[in-house]
């Protein structure tokens, strides 16, 4: 099948050569060659390798993260990249957990107060909204003029079950799908979308395989193709 795909699109000049490589192409699989992944559970085999690229991201627009802050869970990531420059640190929960200063559905209006924060840091939490158009216009509503959101996306994923057993895990994404989505509240030319990954990090994702399992390099390469992690920075203008 996939030899017939390369013989629809190249010359056969082109196609000969490639074809007789694919012959003698052979994977050695070792201990991939499995039906069950590796481990399940994230942080079993070391850091998770999304984190690596959320933090990543703040690390690089740690000067957005400033002012009147709302994270979401807890304000671990406030606290490491906002320092001295953060004012009021607020935490968001759709369950009212210890640590909660807003508790709700940011998808509803007046969950979260109307041009009030100076930045968001919504890091993997638009997955698992459904009503993603409610979720990033109540974002953009909330923020104060020239407000930032800083947040990252899952794309190629397992299902968390921890996730989806609580309070569900919806979507996967592509940086064609977010500057869309973003861009229709934001306006286009305020939205910067990043991509994260490789088909190596993609494999090891899948197998919950941890950072340290990986070299720099290896983690820093990126291949548009195979969207691991990806990211958002909006402003309001």
């Amino acid at each position: 099948m996939i030899k017939d795909g390369l013989k629809a699109v190249l010359p056969d000049e082109m196609y000969r050569p490639i074809a007789v490589r694919w012959r003698r192409m052979t994977v050695r699989w070792g201990n991939l060659r499995r039906l069950e992944p590796l481990s399940r559970h994230q942080f079993v085999r070391g850091e998770p390798l999304d984190r690596y690229y959320v933090r990543q991201f703040l690390s690089a627009n740690r000067g957005d993260i400033r002012g009147r802050v709302v994270e979401v869970a807890d304000a671990s990531y406030t606290n490491q990249f906002g320092g001295d420059r953060v004012t009021k640190s607020e935490v968001l929960h759709v369950d009212d957990e210890p640590g909660a200063t807003i508790v709700g559905d940011i998808t509803q209006p007046g969950v979260l107060e109307e041009e009030a924060y100076d930045c968001l840091l919504f890091t993997q939490v638009y997955a698992h909204i459904y009503d993603l158009r409610a979720a990033v216009e109540q974002s953009y509503k909330s923020l104060k003029p020239g407000g930032v959101l800083l947040t990252t996306m899952p794309g190629i994923a397992a299902l968390s079950r921890f996730d989806y057993d609580r309070w569900g895990d919806r979507w996967r994404f592509t940086d064609q799908c977010l500057e869309q989505l973003f861009g229709d509240a934001f306006g286009r030319e305020n939205v910067e979308v990043t991509t994260y990954g490789n088909v190596l990090v993609a494999c090891a994702y899948l197998h919950c395989m941890g950072v340290e399992e990986l070299t720099r390099e290896e983690l820093d390469h990126r291949d548009p193709d195979y969207q691991v992690v990806l990211s958002v920075r909006a402003v309001k203008r």
